[in-house]
Order: structure tokens, then sequence, then C-alpha cells
């Protein structure tokens, strides 16, 4: 299996490479060159196991002989035999076309574990192998922070340092990164939005390929083991919702565009998924992408669904690339991106991207109504991010069109909300109970590249 960057110039590299680079050296994305595909047959096997052996079924055609079969099953094994439980997801059946998909088992309560716990177990088999020490970097809107200090501080050749948008997490999703006392975690607080912070990834990417000063790698889902890791779910929900082999819809709450982006690559494997329905906050502008064939960005803006809160989708540079095949021609609609602040695309293609996606969008005021109607008729408490899935999947869809809606966190990450939509007085869990009484530790800078670089220099 060989990667390549959406943006042309890096090709024909190994998945330990595409692991260790994160980031591509001429800025793009890096994308396998083929995507594996299991026939009815394959699909039917793949159901009788368990979801350790399933992931290892589903990711062993990206890495190849990278990793050692042995390895392999054994890396999976020890990330979701140990870190999720025995209910590694479960589910709320609203009728028997709807589903919600809780994705909050794992250690930091949200989905980004399933993927960055298996990051973390690949990078610590890699570094032991290679003898080398690794700088991971990474921006948060909420819930990838905490995951990636779970999945990934645990290794001494790791030193990982998180990015995330200063006042605007939720405290939980805050707390759950700054109470690690870690000697190898450093916490920043970035005076500026998620897509600040995601900029200064990317741009201290960008002076190391020119410096080569750290070994430096990623764990925002423009690393590709993180979308690698996402599909196998989309696989396990699926034969657990549907005795068949008929296509269901799913409904993905989203603002990088990873999650959405790892159901589309499941559905290319030979999954039956008839459409994914991509569900916005007021940051809206893949609903308004989808509706237009054009990317506008506009000013961040506060919500509460904060880990949505996003105006530039890094995964969505990897579904042009798929539709759009030409890497020169990527590279220069993201260079005027971030010129001009917009671009646009044939309506042809965009009429083909329609055939594999829904889209919409939610108020916060709706959010709340959401999350009162479904506790109201179902006893069933949702986090605000599921609420903007659960509405716009609703209002999307037909009646009778089975889909499942994917629960991206657990509720008590956004208390407050929860608590003003249900009129009810809940209460944290105990694991979340204990992050309150615990010291923080966080850095602050300001939303510059250079103090960003004199930071990590230092530490």
């Amino acid at each position: 299996m060989f990667y390549s960057s959406t943006r042309g110039k890096d090709r024909n590299l190994g998945f330990t490479e595409v692991l260790l680079n994160g980031l591509a050296h001429d800025g793009g994305l890096y994308i396998p060159e083929e995507i594996p595909f299991f026939n009815k047959k394959d699909l039917s096997y793949l159901r009788t196991l368990d979801y350790a052996n399933l992931a290892y079924h589903i990711i062993k055609p990206f890495i190849a002989n990278e990793i050692p079969k042995k390895n392999l099953k054994e890396i999976c094994v020890k990330t979701y035999r140990k870190s999720f439980g025995k209910e590694i997801i479960s589910f709320n059946k609203l009728n028997d076309n709807e589903y919600i998909a809780n994705l909050f088992h794992g250690p930091t309560f949200a989905f980004k574990d399933f993927a960055l716990q298996l990051l973390g177990n690949i990078y610590d088999f890699i570094l032991e192998k290679k003898k080398i020490k690794l700088t991971i970097l990474g921006a948060t809107s909420g819930d990838t922070g905490s995951a990636a200090i779970q999945g990934c501080s645990k290794s001494d050749n790791v030193r990982i340092f998180i990015l995330f948008p200063y006042g605007r997490v939720s405290e939980v999703q805050r707390r759950q990164m700054t109470t690690v006392d870690k000697k190898n975690v450093f916490n920043i607080a970035v005076k500026g939005n998620f897509d600040d912070c995601q900029r200064l990834v990317k741009s201290f990417f960008k002076l190391n390929n020119q410096t080569n000063e750290f070994n430096l790698a990623a764990v925002n889902s423009i690393n590709w083991v993180r979308i690698m890791g996402q599909i196998v779910y989309y696989f396990w929900i699926y034969f657990r919702v549907n005795n068949t082999l008929s296509p269901i819809n799913f409904v993905v709450p989203t603002g990088n565009f990873g999650n959405a982006y790892a159901g589309y690559i499941s559905k290319k494997m030979g999954l039956p998924i008839k459409k994914i329905v991509i569900s916005s906050n007021k940051n809206d502008i893949l609903t308004r992408f989808f509706d237009s064939g054009k990317m506008v960005i506009k000013n961040t803006l506060t919500s509460l669904s904060p880990s949505m809160d996003i105006q530039i989708s890094s995964n969505f540079e990897r579904l042009l690339y798929d539709y759009l095949g030409d890497g020169t021609y990527i590279s220069n609609l993201f260079s005027k991106l971030e010129i001009s602040k917009e671009f646009d695309i044939n309506k042809n293609h965009l009429k083909k991207m329609m055939d594999n996606f829904g889209y919409g969008k939610l108020t916060d005021v709706l959010t709340k109504k959401t999350i009162n109607l479904i506790y109201n008729k179902h006893k069933i408490i949702i986090d605000p991010h599921t609420a903007v899935g659960v509405s716009v999947g609703q209002k999307e869809l037909k009646t009778k069109e089975k889909r499942v809606y994917l629960a991206t966190a657990h509720y008590c990450k956004f208390i407050k909300t929860v608590r003003e939509s249900i009129d009810k007085k809940i209460e944290y869990s105990k694991d979340i109970k204990k992050l309150l009484s615990k010291k923080e530790n966080f850095y602050v800078i300001e939303n510059n590249i250079d103090e960003l670089k004199s930071f990590i220099t230092k530490s």
C-alpha cells in the first residue's frame, strides 16, 4: 500500500513514513493510492468478529507488511479490549428506523478515542522499533486533545503539545487535558479560535519541513491513521443495526470532516451506506458548500456545540481530491482559500458528491429543544453535538429511511447546556467529578507562529 499527497508532489510513500510525517511536505494530506474493497462474502465474515479482530481485518490492508500481522493484531487487542470496557458501543433504539450509536465509552468519553488510542499504540510500536523520539503536535476544538494525550503520552519516546482555543472549549474538555500531570505533556491555550490553532499546527509543520529540527508528527485527523481508526466503527455499527446487506444512512455531526470522511471511505470499501448526512451548527461552511459548490470562510462563531465551531474543515481536501483527482488543482484551490477566503468547484462535481451526502444545520435554540424532545420522548440524554445530528437527520431523511445518529460525546462534557435544555439537575459522572478538583496546568500564547516555535523549542 502506497500513499500520495492531495497536492500532488509527495508520492509513493509507505505507511510508516506517512504515520511519522503527519502532514505532507507539500502541505497536502496523505491518501492511500488504493482503497481495499470487501464483497458480500467478506462482509458476512466481518460481521462475526469481535471489535479488536474487526479492526485488525479492516486496517491491515492500509498498513500492508510494515507492521507484522502478529504485532498488528496485538495492537488491536491492546487498544480495544482494555480501553473501552465490555460495551464498546451502546445503542439507543428510537424506533425501527432510528438508532443512536453511543461512541463515548472510551477513556475520554468521546468518539476520538477510537482512533487516538489506536494511533498511540501504533506510535509506541514504531518508535520502539526504530529507536527514535517523536514530538507530537495537535490542535483541538474540544475532544481530540484529551484523547490524544490519553492515547499517546504513555510512551517515553513522545512529547505531546496540544493547542486549544482559549475560553472556547467546555470546562470538562479543558480539564481532561490540563489536569494530566506528565512531564511529556504540554497544553497550550491560544488566543484565537480552533481554525487559528489548526493554522499554527500546519504552519509549524511547514517550518519544520525546511529545517527538520524535530521528528514531528500529527494527531489531528490530518494524520491518515485517525481516519483509518474511525472506519472500523462504521462497519461495527452497521452490523449491529442491520441484519441484511441493505443500505442505511449515517448522520454525522461534524466540523473538521474527519468523522464524515471515514464514513465515505467505509462506503468505498463496500459497506452498504446510502448517504452520510452532514450536520452543522451555525458554523455552516460545509452545509453552505453542499448547497452551492462554494467554500467561503466566515468568522467562527461560538455555539453550544463547540467541537464543531470550525470554518476550515481540513479533511474536506481529501474528499475534493477524490472527485477532482488533480493535485495541482487542489493546491491552487487551497492557496486561493488562504488568500481570498473562498473557492468554488464545477457543478457537475458537486452533483456527483450529492449522491453520497446529505446536509443540514441547526441553531442553538433548536439544539436545546432537540435535547429536551429526545429526553421527554425517550428518556435519553444526548449532548449538543448529537442533538444537531438527530434534528438534521429527522429533517433531511424520509421517515422510513433507516439511519444511525452518531453520538460523538458524553453529555457530561456539556452539562450546563443539557441541564438548561431538560430543566433537570443531572450530575456529573464520578470520573468527571474528580477532574473538577484537580489542579490545572496550561500555557497561554498569542496567535503567533514565532511564539509557538519558541515555546516548543524551549520545552
